[in-house]
């Protein structure tokens, strides 16, 4: 099997050949095999494409292509995709920085689970084994962290680390009906590596993951910016609408819509028309009432897909009835506040409304992560 690393570069030159070396070595390990590098170099100024240039007169498998200027990552990659497959018959193809923070020696896992079947094999930071550099300030560590999970939440991507660099995607059967031509990409910037995913994941790539630990550069500072955030933000947007009659939350929010009528009965005739007990109690017991209903039903629509590869039945129970807790314990906080502030009706119903839409967000979320969790990591 020939697998192609693809490295775009931009004023590497301080990295590019310890890069280089680096994958030399590891390439030796795993001789069963072929390995080629493509480094897309953008025209830097500091010399990047002279050090490449310079060790591929010593190893044959190393190649260059230099771009008139920098037009971005996902051109730049694209460009490396495409010698890969068509001037080197690669079977599978490897997103790889250059900067020195994919550590060369997690190739081997991508590689091994690549020959035992996976189309599409994520580096992953974030299921165990994987780590990112201790010294990333907090507000970077929030941000990956909330970018991946805001992608599997909205995308339903089944991986946990969504914003990764560092992947290996099967060329047969999928590499030709990938996004990877300047009319087909939604963006130049890092934000095409969602769009790369979304795509695979719809054209039913069998994905796994396996750790990485990402490594700290010299004067490692974030490469993200605002400008990064807000593309990640569009692209997301772009795909969920493109495929908003698939998504799951549609699913979710219409049996939602049963539990609430249910809970509003409830809450109606015990809490107002009845008063037989106060409001906020009201609606623990309609919620309680409306959480078995839910279950099932999402079980049976919403999460089919994930049963079999979720918790038992019992632990989904108890999973689901703590995460729709938490979603009462809002509703009833909310009126509860609401209660003493007035003993209007129209008020209480707009507090137990403004409950449910809180409490909606919460249990989503806890569904997804949680009660329906499916593993795509090797164990």
């Amino acid at each position: 099997m020939h697998i192609a690393v693809i490295i775009p570069t931009y004023n590497e030159a301080g990295a590019i050949a310890k890069v280089l070396t680096k994958l030399g070595e590891v390439f030796g390990t795993m001789p069963e095999f072929r390995w080629s590098v493509v480094v897309v170099d953008g025209n830097s100024p500091d010399g990047t494409a002279d050090t490449v240039r310079e060790l591929a007169t010593r190893h044959a498998n190393i190649h260059l292509l230099v771009e008139p200027g920098k037009r971005g990552i996902a051109p730049a990659y694209c460009a490396g995709i495409a010698y890969a497959i068509r001037e080197l018959g690669a079977d599978a193809f490897v997103e790889f920085d250059g900067d020195g923070q994919h550590d060369p020696r997690d190739l081997c896992g991508l590689a091994r689970a690549f020959a035992l079947g996976a189309d599409y094999v994520v580096g992953s930071r974030y299921i165990p084994g994987g780590g990112i550099p201790a010294g990333w300030g907090l507000h970077r560590k929030l941000l990956s962290r909330l970018g991946s999970l805001y992608g599997q939440l909205v995308l339903e991507l089944p991986v946990h680390d969504v914003t990764s660099g560092f992947k290996l995607t099967r060329v047969a059967g999928f590499a030709e009906r990938l996004p990877l031509t300047p009319d087909a990409l939604l963006t130049n910037h890092y934000a095409y590596k969602i769009q790369l995913m979304h795509a695979m994941v719809a054209l039913g790539a069998r994905v796994v993951e396996v750790p990485i630990t990402f490594l700290a550069r010299s004067h490692d500072t974030s490469k993200s910016t605002w400008r990064d955030i807000i593309e990640s933000l569009r692209v997301t947007t772009i795909l969920r609408l493109s495929t908003l009659r698939q998504w799951r939350l549609l699913r979710v929010a219409a049996i939602g819509g049963t539990g609430f009528v249910l809970q509003s009965v409830f809450f109606e005739l015990l809490g107002i028309q009845w008063a037989a007990v106060s409001p906020s109690t009201a609606a623990v017991v309609g919620g309680e009432a409306a959480i078995l209903s839910n279950f099932f039903l999402n079980s049976r629509f919403s999460f089919r897909d994930r049963v079999l590869r979720a918790a038992p039945l019992s632990t989904r129970l108890l999973r689901f009835h703590l995460v729709s807790s938490g979603s009462i314990f809002i509703q009833w906080l909310t009126l509860f506040l609401a209660q003493q502030a007035t003993g209007d009706a129209y008020l209480l119903r707009g507090a137990f409304v403004l409950g449910v839409a809180l409490g909606f967000g919460i249990n989503y979320a806890g569904y997804y992560f949680y009660v329906w969790r499916a593993h795509t990591h090797a164990d």
